[in-house]
């Protein structure tokens, strides 16, 4: 009997240690465009986020269980997002989706989600429906989009003084919220949007919407949409010799558009995250380190997914054993009100918890 009670005594403190390593794999599901118009932001997010996943799992000294992440093409469709949330659910039995891409695709499982009560972290979106009063756990740290439209009315108005701004806007729920944030932040200002022009999403039918902007005189537009069909509205834009400025969200991914423009505009992007080539802080140098090992182009949707994952790990530590859903979006909370080493990236002080909008430029 003794001997039993000693057993029992020592399982139990290596349970209570800190080291303990886990015999569970925590399952998480991502869909995002990995084909398509879009293909490059998706395959930056599920990069990002593997990056960080493999290198937690491989430390010889984790108190975290392992995760698995398996990533799943919808090719920002809403219909595959849906066919692919419930086959994550049912036949991968995942315990939160993460890093989903796109407010069209969140939109639509918002059902499937309420109904298993399924965990929502780190979307790549910054809409106003996935952040007051969900029927289901959501966890975001990127700024909203109407905090992006506010960065980019105050460039466009404040610091180069126009006034006469076009909207181009791709035709969805997407477009939608950020178009009411782009009014919202300029009527703030006294002005409204000269003229409003749409394109279809996976589209890069930007003919019509270049004509409506083109003929109204314009000074600036304020571009909603992704690298690829902005690319070429900006190209064609400036060879019918438009001289203003454009502007995007960091949505666009302003690697993929710097990089397929033919033109030079005058042209800034709102980010949610620090140059990573620039940034000082621990995590940004360990980012620099495996992204050379695994010779890997930076960008900030590579960094952002790096980010998620992080928070993520750091948050397991906020969750008793075994992990459960019901702890995952509160404790990645506390990792963003807590940790340093996240903290410290965003430059937060001791009053803060909403990291900044910054920025990126054609050059």
């Amino acid at each position: 009997m003794l001997k039993l009670i000693s057993i029992l005594s020592c399982c139990i403190a290596l349970l209570s240690s800190p080291k303990l390593i886990a015999d569970e794999v925590l399952k998480l599901g991502m869909s995002v465009a990995l084909s398509g118009p879009a293909k490059d932001i998706g395959q930056q997010l599920k990069q990002g986020a593997q990056l960080y996943f493999e290198y937690a799992n491989g430390l010889p000294d984790r108190s975290h269980p392992k995760v698995s992440l398996m990533v799943l093409d919808d090719g920002y469709e809403p219909a595959r997002t849906v066919v692919n949330t419930r086959y994550l659910i049912d036949q991968h039995k995942v315990m939160a989706l993460f890093g989903n891409m796109g407010t069209p695709t969140a939109h639509a499982i918002q059902a499937i989600l309420t109904h298993h009560q399924l965990p929502f972290l780190v979307p790549f979106t910054g809409a106003d429906f996935l952040r007051f009063n969900t029927p289901y756990p959501v966890f975001n740290w990127r700024a909203s989009y109407l905090d992006e439209a506010n960065e980019q009315v105050r460039y466009l108005v404040d610091e180069q003084g126009h006034k006469a701004i076009a909207l181009l806007i791709q035709a969805d729920e997407f477009g939608l919220t950020l178009e009411k944030s782009f009014r919202q932040a300029l009527t703030a200002r006294g002005l409204k949007p000269k003229v409003t022009a749409r394109f279809r999403r996976n589209s890069a039918d930007i003919n019509k919407a270049l004509k409506v902007i083109m003929r109204n005189e314009v000074t600036a537009v304020a571009m909603i949409g992704t690298y690829q069909p902005l690319s070429l509205f900006i190209d064609k834009a400036m060879h019918r010799g438009f001289k203003g400025t454009f502007t995007g969200v960091s949505f666009t991914s302003s690697t993929a558009l710097f990089a397929q423009l033919t033109s030079k505009p005058a042209l800034m992007i709102s980010e949610v995250v620090p140059d990573p080539s620039k940034c000082q802080a621990q995590l940004c140098a360990l980012f620099r380190s495996l992204i050379h090992k695994q010779h890997l182009a930076t960008s900030p949707q590579i960094f952002e997914g790096f980010l998620n994952a992080a928070i993520f790990i750091s948050a397991l530590d906020y969750c008793p054993r075994p992990v459960t859903q019901a702890c995952l979006a509160d404790a990645m909370q506390q990792v963003l009100e807590k940790d340093p080493a996240i903290r410290t990236i965003f430059g937060l002080s001791d009053t803060e918890n909403k990291p900044r909008v910054y920025r990126s430029y054609f050059q």
